[in-house]
């Protein structure tokens, strides 16, 4: 463990590092480690670096796109977000919700089918 005390008069509970005494924000040789840590984490929390990680899983819901559009909207609205921002949000919302739309009609269609006994377009 760092063996440095912290603000508050309690020791620091960060793991020393390697072949050293203290951790890495209580060691005076690692103030260029500190910075790049500083920044990577700076990053991290970015607009768009949550925005990355909120979506990473995959599209969007219905009420997910309409909450998009109404930040979106809200943001061009207080001169936060440019114009053409928006117009390209609006662009891809109304792109997923078509082939969402187009995915559901495929799969009703799929279901009647087999209903039906058509294979293939053709009965069975």
């Amino acid at each position: 463990m760092c063996e440095a005390t912290a603000a508050s008069g309690q020791s620091c509970s960060a793991p020393a590092r390697p072949g050293r005494r203290w951790c890495v924000w209580h060691d005076a040789d690692a103030v260029a480690e500190r910075r790049e840590m500083s920044r990577k984490g700076g990053a991290a929390r970015s607009n768009k670096s949550r925005v990355r990680k909120q979506y990473v899983d995959g599209i969007l819901s219905p009420a997910e796109l309409e909450g998009l559009i109404g930040t979106t909207l809200k943001g061009v609205l207080m001169g936060k977000i440019a114009p053409g921002q928006a117009q390209a949000v609006a662009s891809l919302a109304r792109a997923a919700m078509s082939v969402r739309e187009a995915s559901e009609i495929e799969e009703r269609l799929r279901s009647l089918e087999e209903r039906a006994g058509i294979s293939d377009g053709r009965t069975a």
